[in-house]
């Protein structure tokens, strides 16, 4: 399994424990520090149990986990992010749950969102039908948005590597990849039994709003092939209009108008939408966009 790690891992030991903690415990553990200006050492209780590798250039979260892919001798391969946490029972749900359908790429489980402290947000992560789901079922429906929490696959390594492994964009490459498996027409098993705390944190890569909405507009274009003309008009404006709120919060105020003006050709704005527009014209009032956490 793949934990990839930049920079300061408060949260890492309570991730190695969580994952140690299996039973069954996975065959392989593999910890990728990606260029963190301070290397990363493991504590006494996870080097034994762990291998770690460090990248010397950072390349990203996906860029680490090839670098672990291609490392991995174990048939199965799963992730883990360094500030997620697996609860127990997870691994083993997953593992019989493949054994019963050889015919499935990747299963995935459920994520309950927690804050900081680890204490459960309120946000809720969508579920998916239990069961085999194919492309033609997920496919449109993955293509919108990702429900799949990254921290809870567990894939066959063949899969993963004939799809071209995790490298993509900034952000999103775990999205990718779920999209190019499903091209190639690989089907997902969604095993509820397999459940995560998926951490939200301002340190989180993906409170960076302004790139998120990047690499969600790099993956459809990419992908545009899925579905229809309709949707794709009104993605692309929704991610133009997700990129605009990424501009406020880097005061970027002519590019967050620009681009709210290209989702307005696109798609009718709604309320909130034309509210932004209008506080955006405003210099006095705008100084006070973007201030909000990047999660509400």
């Amino acid at each position: 399994m793949i934990v990839p790690v930049y920079g300061r891992a408060r949260y890492l030991v309570e991730a190695l424990d969580a994952v140690l903690g299996q039973t069954p415990c996975p065959d392989e553990v593999i910890v990728v520090d990606d260029g963190s200006p301070v290397p990363l050492v493991l504590g006494p209780g996870h080097t034994a149990a762990c291998r770690l590798v460090r990248r010397e250039r950072r390349g990203g979260p996906g860029v680490a986990r090839d670098t672990a892919l291609a490392l991995l001798e174990t048939d199965l391969v799963a992730c883990a992010d360094a500030d997620d946490v697996w609860l127990p029972g997870k691994l083993a749900a997953q593992l019989r749950a493949l054994d019963e359908h050889p015919e499935v790429a990747l299963c995935f489980g459920a994520a309950v969102i927690v804050g900081p402290d680890g204490e459960p947000t309120g946000e809720h992560w969508e579920t998916l039908p239990t069961g085999v789901l194919t492309p033609a079922f997920l496919a449109p429906l993955l293509f919108e948005h990702n429900p799949i929490p990254t921290s809870s696959i567990l894939a066959r390594r063949q899969a993963l590597r004939a799809a071209g492994g995790f490298t993509g964009p900034p952000l999103g490459e775990d999205w990718a990849l779920w999209l190019r498996l499903l091209t190639r027409g690989e089907r997902f098993l969604c095993e509820p039994g397999a459940v995560v705390r998926y951490r939200r944190h301002v340190g989180g890569i993906t409170s960076d709003i302004a790139t998120l909405a990047a690499s969600s507009f790099f993956i459809h274009e990419t992908h545009g092939g899925l579905v229809d003309e309709a949707t794709r008009r009104r993605v692309k404006a929704a991610d133009l209009t997700a990129l605009a709120r990424g501009r406020v919060r880097d005061r970027r105020y002519a590019a967050a108008r620009s681009a709210l003006a290209q989702a307005a050709r696109l798609s009718r704005p709604g309320p909130r939408e034309l509210l932004l527009r209008a506080l955006l014209r405003v210099p006095v009032l705008r100084g006070a966009l973007g201030r909000r956490d990047p999660y509400r």
